[in-house]
């Protein structure tokens, strides 16, 4: 697998600024901010929160730019073990001064880490604050968790209509499933590519792929229920059923669970979508050929170019690229994921220029300058059509 250079689908933004007052927080697959910035969110409200202990929005924004910087903090010398720690106290301080409300109940099973026996804390926070948002994301795991695929689909349409999904968001993923072949899995990583797919295929939209979240098949119970589907072998995340987890049990874990699910008696094609971090995609970087907004992962000799062609030619609603009429909730995160599209079209665009294809040639590098304008590529993207 060749790299014509390195795209970051997720990373960190600076603050234009240090903020001057407490602001409404969202979680980084919203928008992302300096840890400058978190920092200064999380004095901020903890401020107001000893002017009003009562708040229960203050305390929902002090649990999450706190919860932010947990996994954010690159600075920070405490161990996730005591990060974890602080999160829990946080909680604990709230079930002191706002016990029944939803914020409580819902950073209560937040802290859980997605542990099963915290969902009657959800479950709670959904019955008091049934018009929120807050708690979708949560929902439509749990539909997915425990495939409910119905459920699955009715919050992910719920978090449609309330206006929590980025259009542009959608519009790449939309083009990432139609870029598959029939009955794919597709392995994801985080809520940008996972997230919009469900929703898409919850208005009908490729049904027939199958979509593995490397985080959430971290948990025993599910792993081994959706495999059992797939015709995937079990696989024991540690090696020693009564002991914790281990950094190396981790580590075995995502060097191997790519190349495990591709051995699934189904036959089933596998991809990976751009968006995967490459710590599951170093050892079987040979075995992957880039189609496009994924790599499809083949022991066999694959033309990549083909399926790059057809896929940007034929397949890709791609217009959204020139033209969006519509106000995004994730403009900068729209703009950071968009920059997957540069290696297969820079890919795309030697070819046309080698075949002397001049009109696709033009085409493409129209849209390789608009999507790597005002970005960290703009200068390479210009440094290498100059070359040409």
């Amino acid at each position: 697998m060749k790299h014509v250079f390195v795209i970051l689908a997720f990373g960190l933004f600076a603050a234009n600024g240090l903020a001057q007052k407490p602001e409404q927080i969202y979680g980084q697959a919203r928008r992302h901010k300096s840890i400058a910035y978190y920092k200064e969110q999380a004095a901020a409200w903890k401020k107001v929160l000893s002017e009003q202990p009562k708040d229960a929005n203050a305390w929902y924004n002090y649990y999450y730019v706190n919860r932010n910087l947990m996994f954010c903090d690159t600075i920070d010398k405490r161990s996730m073990d005591e990060r974890q720690k602080f999160m829990s106290k946080i909680t604990d301080d709230m079930e002191q001064q706002i016990p029944n409300s939803y914020e409580y109940n819902l950073c209560r099973w937040m802290t859980g880490g997605g542990d099963m026996t915290k969902l009657p804390y959800l479950k709670k926070a959904a019955e008091l604050g049934p018009e929120r948002t807050e708690h979708l994301d949560y929902m439509i795991n749990i539909g997915e968790i425990s495939r409910n695929l119905k459920d699955r689909d009715t919050y992910s349409q719920r978090k449609f209509e309330t206006g929590q999904f980025s259009g542009g968001i959608i519009n790449y993923n939309y083009n990432v499933l139609v870029g598959l072949e029939p009955n794919a899995i597709l392995i994801t990583c985080g809520d940008n590519d996972t997230y919009p797919i469900w929703l898409l295929q919850a208005q009908g939209i490729r049904k027939d792929v199958n979509v593995i979240n490397l985080s959430l098949i971290y948990i025993d119970e599910y792993r081994d229920r959706l495999f059992s589907e797939l015709g995937i072998e079990k696989w024991q995340l540690i090696a020693d059923a009564e002991a914790g987890k281990t950094e190396a049990d981790l580590e075995r874990f995502r060097n191997g669970i790519v190349k495990h699910i591709t051995a699934n008696k189904k036959k089933c094609p596998v991809y990976i979508a751009l968006t995967a971090t490459e710590r599951y995609t170093k050892t079987i970087e040979q075995n992957l050929y880039l189609t496009g907004l994924a790599y499809l992962y083949s022991e066999a000799s694959v033309d990549n170019v083909a399926f790059l062609k057809k896929n940007m030619e034929q397949r890709y609603a791609l217009d959204y690229l020139d033209k969006s009429f519509y106000q995004d909730i994730s403009p900068d995160m729209v703009k950071m994921i968009n920059g997957n599209y540069l290696v297969p079209m820079v890919t795309l665009y030697d070819h046309y220029r080698l075949a002397g294809d001049a009109q696709r040639e033009e085409w493409i590098k129209g849209r390789l300058l608009a999507i790597s304008s005002n970005t960290e590529y703009e200068a390479e993207i210009k440094k290498r059509l100059a070359r040409n």
